[in-house]
């Protein structure tokens, strides 16, 4: 991990250094420089995401080598380059949007498999830091804390997802500015790309129902229930023979993964109450209060059908800027208190450690849950490369 942890370093260092190198001596009366601090920012952690993803090898991360076989596949068959980029092939099992895209990539762009990743990689590391801007002053310290909470590792991974993620984005800003019609047609885009993605349809009706205590109780439970009789629902449904009912139905205990990931959601959500009452800030929004009361009952079901977990893939961005502005006010637009220094102080570092814990944790007892060491960079001159590495069940 020590690779990592000196990549981690990295944005902390831009941090610092976008502090520093700003004071100008001779000039005192423009020591600050905001706009300028912000600019270098979002440059150096352009660089530092883009070169550590965008150049990853094939080994790195679950899915890129999967994604990677998938267009040298298709890319060496001549019917698939010869047909229109609007054709759909049922089998591959992928969605449209991500089958056009791959079609046109190879049609009229390049028939290197590497493609997808390096396009990817930079579709990815322009959406979230345009998104991380939205919220932050300090980009680089964001950029850190979705580091070590295994966020960028996830998003880089889940290639068609990540670019739903990014059309959910774009999405979730209108829908703040209240612009619901872009809202549902940027949503209808993502579901292009990520079947997950319809769930995004109804969370503004969600998000209209009264924020209280009653209500989150009601929805946790409703959540606790079907995590008991979702087995039940699915074979009602007619769902038996899908292989995500298949997969979970056939182990005998709870799912690992699904587990931590529900650990680590009461844990972050524990801190954002903590630190609410013992600063007196207001409720968060009503947005923000059912995102959070959402991202909970889904956690609460994933240990028994893990898949569902997609969903939070949509909502962990939004829970993680929620937390930062209770534990890190000085990095956040608009934080929801600057009081209690010292129990902000407490909980950043109880935060980081334990993300870190997390992160060294998957890494020693999990690494096929994520498979981000050792890291290595795409070796470009290697004329074959074994893409087959981590079959997806």
């Amino acid at each position: 991990m020590a690779v990592i942890f000196l990549y981690f370093a990295l944005f902390l260092g831009v941090h610092y250094l976008s502090k520093q190198f700003l004071d100008k001596p001779s000039d005192r009366a423009e020591r600050k420089r905001p706009g300028a601090a912000k600019l270098f920012q979002l440059i150096a952690c352009f660089i530092l995401l883009f070169v550590f993803f965008g150049f990853r090898d094939i080994t790195i991360l679950n899915d890129t080598s999967h994604y990677y076989g998938f267009y040298f596949q298709k890319a060496h068959i001549l019917s698939f380059r010869n047909e229109p980029v609007t054709t759909f092939h049922l089998l591959d099992k992928f969605e449209y949007g991500f089958q056009v895209l791959i079609h046109i990539l190879i049609k009229y762009v390049s028939k290197e498999p590497y493609t997808i990743i390096l396009l990817s990689s930079f579709v990815l590391t322009i959406g979230e830091l345009w998104f991380i801007n939205k919220y932050a002053h300090d980009i680089a310290k964001v950029c850190f804390y979705m580091l070590i909470a295994g966020l960028f590792f996830t998003h880089y991974c889940i290639i068609r997802q990540a670019f739903a993620l990014m059309f959910f984005y774009a999405a979730f800003v209108s829908f703040e500015k209240g612009k619901m019609l872009k809202y549902y047609l940027l949503t209808l885009c993502a579901c292009l790309f990520h079947l997950s993605a319809i769930f995004l349809l109804f969370l503004p009706i969600i998000i209209r129902i009264k924020p209280t205590k009653r209500n989150a109780i009601i929805a946790i439970g409703i959540s606790l229930f079907l995590a008991v009789a979702i087995f039940e629902i699915l074979a009602f449904l007619g769902l038996k023979d899908h292989p995500y009912y298949k997969a979970a139905i056939q182990k005998d205990s709870l799912s690992i993964v699904g587990l931590a990931d529900c650990a680590f959601m009461i844990f972050v959500l524990a801190v954002c109450i903590l630190v609410r009452k013992r600063s007196g800030a207001p409720p968060p929004s009503r947005t923000f209060f059912w995102i959070c009361v959402i991202g909970l009952c889904v956690s609460l079901i994933a240990p028994v059908l893990y898949p569902i977990a997609r969903i939070n893939e949509y909502l962990w961005p939004l829970i993680l800027i929620h937390l930062l502005k209770y534990i890190d006010s000085e990095a956040m637009k608009a934080p929801y208190t600057q009081r209690i220094e010292g129990t902000r102080s407490l909980m950043r570092m109880l935060v980081i450690i334990v993300f870190l814990t997390k992160l060294i944790g998957i890494n020693t007892f999990r690494p096929e849950w994520l498979h981000i060491e050792p890291y290595q960079f795409y070796d470009f001159s290697k004329k074959d490369h074994t893409y087959n590495l981590y079959p997806q069940e």
